[in-house]
């Protein structure tokens, strides 16, 4: 006879009878029904587990249909090495050649974040100034839609684009992920050829090859050698054709001259038989008109001249009053008319009526002009005069010049009645001339036409003199070809040359039609060399070959990419976001493989792969889901002594497993880290509702019962208790849903693979165990174990002693606990646990003083000395053209800007590809690190970092270290205020080498131009900036590349005749253009020093702003041992300090950023998500319990675990992370499991009438081995984590201590602190509604019979 104990009754089969006798447990006879009855009361509503045992074959259908897609959907499902982060950023780029990183400023920045500031969601906006670029980084809103943030920004921008100057580009837009950073970096060499042959080989064949592949966005190569023809004017071969076409300017200047000399002596001589002709005519002539005229004429100048000289002064007493410039201008003007007249009265004295008439023509042209600077004056004073807002001093003024205007006018009416004389004056003298003869009038006439041409002549001569002087000039300059010859008309007429374009098609005779092709391209350096650029006549042709030298040269120099120290392409692939991490993976290997087996000598070296942490990933989860399970069958075994059992358990872990990846597959989740992660820990959870199952099915069966009805039974009975305990694991990751993007977008994922892995097990362990148990433990023949017996006994007595004693227990667990918290909270956050790899990386910078040979030097000491370290295998190095951490290649901007800012960055800075042995333990991993950091460490001239992590994708985009943002106004103060941060961060106990990473900046010579002086020389401060420009630019490439022996070339042009230096930049000479007086303008030269002065100065490398505020950041490493968020603390009590002590200059701030402020960041978004799901556990238990009050003993375990997660920690010496605070999360749902275990069995008992005592130990010890077994298997399982090597235990490791040793700690407790919490807090009996019999619910009251036979009752009326 086997006796079953199940509250709330005992029930005894006896086999010969076959039948159940019902005992009474103390209740009251009314309850005699309450036996078998209530367990299948509670069975009504989830007939799961009695459908599984009654249809096996239809619970075997859904296991293969489950197997089935789960290993379809693992085909199917892409790999990554992170979930899909959501980045709410836009990037920004505007380039601006050659503007320094002021004017990137103020013309690009300010513009740019005036108008994308108003975008809607935008919730800062920080922007690097450079040079030759403005980067702008736009952070939106969580939640915002991304896609519709670009487009309003590219509308934004397209609004905007008019306000940039003229240089500027089109700005870039980009949306900013991950991937941007390179998926794969990979080093090509390739025996017997040389590195123009390798070049074209990765350029022709490599990547084309390689970007055809699925996933592959783009490859992006360094190191890649191009030829290029380089034009390069020689100053030697220029003064040589100077000095031919000199001596042939000097043969045509002299018969010029000659004929000159010749044309000047005739016309003197002819001037001189003239003037000896006339003077003999004239004296008969002359004196007979003079006497007669010479009164009327005389009178007639004296009476010019007086009312000219009154008008002058009339003129100057109105200069001296007006105050318009334009007015005042004109009357000058007319000043120096007036005063060229007098000055001609006073030199010949107007004896003859010519000189008169010409005098008294150029004077009424003086007084037109007078009376149009009249007229404008009295107009502005008819406006003027009495406005409102005049002052008497005004007034005055006004007053003056009117009275001025006064006497002007008077005079000029005297002065025009003179003019108009003089007309008449010649009428009398032509009378006078009447009365000679004919003879005497012709040969008079004969005298002026002779005259006349004397001057036609003379006029003539002076325009022959002044072109031969220009023309001589002309000649002397176009003998020097560098002037004729710049690089930009070189690279235009080179361009023009090289033209072959098909015009179109012409017809024969014979209706055929040809195409016609018009010109030739060049194909050789003969053909280049041999272009015409000029034909002078005397001289003959000049060609380029003439006056420069042609060459094929490359740019081997233009960067430093090397693999081992020699020569070799590096070639860095980025795979599309929606692509899978292994998948690219294995295509781009696969690549490489069948491109060595094609190409004899090639090698292909992987310096870096993130596919590979997939891989390893994956075998580390295989790994931990293989022992977990061989774990847990051993537990199972060790305490059942049965191999049937612990089987059934053992199809539950790969079967849960496959589910959970189906529903992977189906809601859009990825194979990740995090995932996986989720997987692994599920590995360890998803067992323990099969444990219960089993375990209580089979203590069912050992009692005697049939395995089918053990099997629904045993199910039955702990069915609720699974359900409540898995819902509380699951309600502990919903909050992760009300968390920022990022803790989202990483923990999700996780969060919904353990829920998945726990539903699944629920699902599995209510069907497909008691299946499988109804039919396996059929034969089952259980054992006792009398070691765990005596264990049981034991523990009741221990039990039973702490009920006696319930406060010393109580005190010590709540003691422990809070000496746990202060110690970790002493210890600080990190963000990520330490991940090795094989992969380390060294990003290195040489000192800004050296030249770019010299730094190239120091690059290669630096590879020399990482090669020389124990353990390296490659070492790869190319020069570090990223802009704001991104590789150029991924900016999507032009290739010539692409190109300029590649050159811009030449050297300077590197990046180091290291790939050390893959068989090195973590160990041997940080003592290579240190090796390296010791072997760059002792290299001169350069600073070097070096990093070894298996995350770089996650841990590049996460502030690390110290950083203190300061915002100021302007840069000197920030300058100032930033070394005071770096003193006060120096002194701060844990950091050092603190630094602005302002640097010395640029030496600047900062030029001040003179406005007035460059606009009396008739130029403008921007036609100043353009020539200079125009001559520091030294080099140009024509806009057609040339193909030479098959190979496209660009042609570059270069001019280093007369460069321009610090010593000699003020002789530049520039064009002037300066006006006269007369109007007239004269054309000169002036230099750089007539107008301009310069003082020595520096220029920030860049200028960071946010929201339009400048900032610097200050930086500073951590030393070994200390934690950077505990030691900010310190630190930002002496910034608040500081802040108030009145030394902090107006509108500066500080702000704490780095990985201080993430982990802040991160550390509140736990402790939120904490506080929201401790209530979703408690209402969950609620549920259960039927009781408000009960939850509470089950809740007080969830602090007491989180002891025993920190003790691990302490006890490991590892720091919370992100990763580790996860694991507290995790505990919160499960430690509570086996309290809902146990608390709901007591409520059995004592509703089958034990004792309150009694029944917490008679549970104690029932459900102890259910209890022990199912911590075990979780324990076990995530043991692998902790003592594995591989990247996924390094990331995991924290918080699979954290679940061990809390789950542990937490079993403890409920195995005395529950009972000893229930025993205070639940006195009174559970909460029992009876409802009757449930047989005869169906035996509702018939309401409409009882109405009909009312009805038929009534009498009728």
């Amino acid at each position: 006879m086997f006796f079953l104990y199940c509250a709330p009754c005992f029930l005894v089969y006896n086999r010969n009878v076959k039948a159940t006798r019902k005992f009474r447990c103390g209740v009251r006879q009314r309850r005699k029904k309450l036996v078998v009855e209530e367990h299948d009361g509670q069975g009504n509503g989830r007939e799961m587990e009695k459908f599984s045992v009654k249809k096996p074959f239809t619970v075997l259908v859904a296991v293969v249909m489950v197997l089935m897609l789960g290993f379809v959907s693992l085909t199917k499902m892409q790999t990554n090495l992170l979930p899909d982060v959501s980045t709410p950023y836009l990037m920004v780029v505007t380039v601006y050649p050659g503007a320094s990183p002021e004017r990137v400023e103020s013309e690009v920045s300010d513009v740019m974040e005036n108008a994308l500031g108003t975008v809607s969601g935008v919730e800062t906006i920080t922007a690097t100034s450079a040079e030759n670029y403005n980067l702008l980084l736009m952070q939106f809103n969580e939640g915002t839609d991304m896609n519709s943030a670009l487009v309003k920004v590219s509308n934004k921008i397209d609004q905007t684009t008019a306000s940039l100057p003229s240089s500027c580009l089109t700005p870039s837009i980009i949306e900013y992920n991950l991937n941007m950073n390179a998926f794969m970096t990979v080093a090509v060499s390739r025996e017997g050829s040389d590195v123009y042959a390798l070049s074209d080989f990765v350029s022709d064949t490599l990547v084309p090859y390689v970007e055809r592949k699925g996933g592959v966005s783009s490859v992006s190569t360094n190191g890649l050698i191009e030829k290029l023809v380089q034009v390069q004017l020689n100053q030697s071969k220029i003064d040589v054709i100077n000095e031919k076409l000199l001596e042939v300017i000097d043969v045509q200047l002299a018969e010029a001259k000659a004929q000159l000399d010749d044309a000047e002596a005739q016309i003197n001589a002819g001037r001189k038989e003239y003037e000896k002709e006339l003077k003999n005519f004239g004296n008969t002539v002359s004196d007979q008109v003079m006497s007669q005229m010479g009164t009327q004429v005389a009178d007639a100048v004296t009476i010019v001249r007086d009312q000219a000289q009154a008008l002058l002064e009339s003129v100057n007493q109105l200069i001296g009053v007006v105050q318009e410039p334009e007015i005042q201008q004109a009357l000058i003007e007319v000043r120096d008319g007036l005063q060229h007249v007098m000055d001609q009265f006073n030199e010949t004295g107007m004896r003859d009526i010519d000189s008169l008439i010409e005098i008294v023509a150029e004077l009424r042209t003086i007084t037109d002009k007078l009376t149009t600077a009249l007229q404008q004056l009295q107009a502005r004073l008819n406006v003027e005069t009495g406005t409102e807002g005049s002052t008497a001093t005004d007034l005055a003024d006004d007053l003056q010049v009117q009275q001025s205007l006064s006497t002007i006018y008077k005079t000029l009416e005297s002065t025009i009645k003179a003019m108009d004389n003089v007309p008449d004056l010649m009428n009398s003298f032509s009378q006078a001339l009447g009365s000679y003869s004919y003879q005497q009038l012709n040969a008079y006439m004969k005298f002026s036409e002779a005259r006349d041409m004397l001057n036609t002549y003379e006029t003539q001569f002076k325009e022959a003199q002044k072109q031969y002087e220009d023309a001589k000039q002309k000649a002397l300059a176009s003998a020097d070809v560098a002037k004729l010859l710049d690089i930009d008309t070189l690279a235009q007429l080179i361009y023009a040359q090289n033209f072959s374009m098909p015009a179109g098609y012409v017809d024969d005779k014979d209706g055929n039609s040809w195409l016609l092709k018009v010109g030739e391209e060049y194909n050789s350096v003969e053909d280049i060399e041999g272009a015409l650029l000029l034909h002078v006549d005397g001289f003959g042709d000049v060609r380029l070959s003439d006056v420069a030298d042609v060459e094929i040269i490359d740019n081997a120099e233009g960067s430093y990419t090397r693999l081992n120290g020699e020569r070799a392409a590096v070639l860095k692939i980025f795979k599309s976001s929606s692509s899978s991490a292994s998948t690219v993976s294995d295509n781009c290997l696969a690549a490489f493989r069948e491109l060595e087996a094609q190409y004899d000598g090639l090698h292909v070296v992987v310096l870096s792969n993130q596919g590979n942490y997939i891989t390893i990933i994956v075998k580390s989860i295989l790994s931990s889901m293989a022992i977990g399970a061989a774990l847990a069958i051993i537990v199972l075994a060790i305490f059942l002594k049965d191999i049937k059992p612990t089987l059934v358990v053992g199809i539950s872990i790969p079967l849960s497993v496959v589910f959970a990846v189906a529903l992977m597959y189906f809601t859009g989740l990825d194979m990740n880290v995090m995932t996986l992660a989720g997987l692994s820990l599920g590995i360890g959870m998803l067992v323990d509702n099969s444990v219960v199952v089993i375990e209580n099915v089979y203590r069912l069966r050992s009692r005697g019962i049939p395995a089918a009805r053990a099997a629904v039974m045993g199910t039955r009975q702990v069915g609720m208790s699974i359900v409540a305990s898995t819902l509380t694991s699951v309600c502990v990751f919903l909050p992760v849903i009300f968390s920022s993007s990022i803790v989202r977008s990483l923990l999700q994922p996780m969060s919904l693979c353990i829920g998945y892995c726990l539903a699944a097990s629920l699902i599995v362990a209510m069907t497909v165990v008691p299946a499988a148990s109804a039919t396996v433990l059929k034969k089952a023949e259980p054992k006792k174990l009398a070691w765990f017996e005596k264990i049981q006994n034991g523990y009741g007595k221990s039990l039973a002693w702490c009920l006696q004693h319930r406060a010393l227990p109580l005190v010590a667990a709540v003691v422990l606990l809070v000496f746990c918290v202060w110690r970790v909270a002493s210890m600080g956050v990190v963000l990520l646990p330490t991940i090795t790899s094989n992969e380390a990386s060294i990003t290195l910078s040489t000192d800004d003083s050296l030249s770019k040979e010299d730094s190239y030097a120091v690059a290669g000491q630096v590879v020399e000395a990482v090669m020389g370290v124990e353990n390296v295998e490659e070492v790869g190095i190319t020069t570090d053209t990223s802009v704001a951490g991104l590789d150029i290649s991924q900016l999507g901007l032009p290739s010539t800007i692409t190109d300029l800012l590649n050159a811009a960055n030449s050297y300077g800075s590197y990046q180091l590809n290291v790939m050390l042995k893959e068989d090195l333990s973590s160990s041997e991993i940080e003592a290579a690190r240190q090796a390296l950091v010791d072997a760059t460490s002792g290299i001169k001239h350069c600073t070097a970092s070096v990093e070894i992590s298996g995350m770089q994708e996650l841990t590049s985009q996460l502030a690390g270290g110290l950083s203190v943002k300061v915002y100021g106004a302007d840069a000197e103060t920030l300058s100032q205020l930033g070394e005071k941060v770096v003193e006060m961060v120096n002194e701060t106990e844990g950091f050092a080498n603190a630094t602005t990473g302002l640097g010395n900046g640029d030496s600047t010579i900062n030029l001040h131009i003179d406005r007035d002086k460059v606009r009396s020389y008739g130029l403008t401060v921007a036609q100043v900036y353009q020539q200079i420009a125009a001559k520091l630019t030294t080099t140009t490439t024509a806009q057609t590349p040339v193909v030479i022996d098959g190979t496209s070339m660009n042609v570059q042009i270069s001019d280093n005749l007369d460069p321009v230096t610090k010593e000699n930049m003020m002789e530049l000479t520039f064009t002037t253009s300066v006006m006269s007086a007369d109007g007239t303008t004269t054309n000169g030269t002036c230099t750089l020093a007539d107008m301009a002065t310069w003082v020595e100065g520096t220029a920030p490398d860049s200028i960071t702003s946010e929201n339009q505020t400048q900032f610097i950041t200050v930086t500073a490493d951590t030393l070994e041992g200390y934690n950077t968020t505990v030691q900010s603390r310190e630190l930002q009590k002496k910034l608040e300090a500081f802040a108030q002590s009145g030394e902090m200059p107006e509108g500066c701030s500080f702000s704490m950023g780095g990985e201080s402020d993430t982990v802040n960041y991160m550390v509140n978004e736990m402790v939120q998500w904490m506080g929201l799901a401790l209530p979703f556990v408690y209402l969950v238990m609620v549920a259960q319990f039927q009781s408000l009050l009960s939850p509470f003993i089950v809740l007080f375990t969830v602090p007491l675990a989180f002891t025993g997660g920190l003790l691990g920690l302490l006890a490991t010496g590892q720091q919370l992370t992100m990763i580790s605070l996860m694991g507290f999360i995790v505990l919160m749902g499960t430690v509570v499991n086996n309290g809902i275990v146990f608390v709901d069995y007591a409520n059995q008992l004592r509703l089958g009438g034990m004792d309150r005592r009694a029944a917490l130990i008679a549970t104690g010890k029932t459900r102890m081995r259910p209890i022990l077994m199912t911590t075990l298997t979780t324990v076990l399982a995530m043991l692998q984590m902790v003592f594995s090597d591989d990247m996924a235990s390094q990331l995991m490791s924290g918080m699979a201590i954290v679940i061990i040793c809390g789950l542990s700690y937490a079993t403890l407790m409920t195995l005395y602190i529950v009972p000893i919490m229930y025993d205070i807090l639940f006195k009174k009996p559970p909460l029992n509604v009876d409802i009757g019999d449930e047989a005869h619910f169906d035996d509702i009251p018939d309401d409409a019979a009882e109405f009909l036979a009312a009805s038929n009752a009534q009498p009728q009326a």
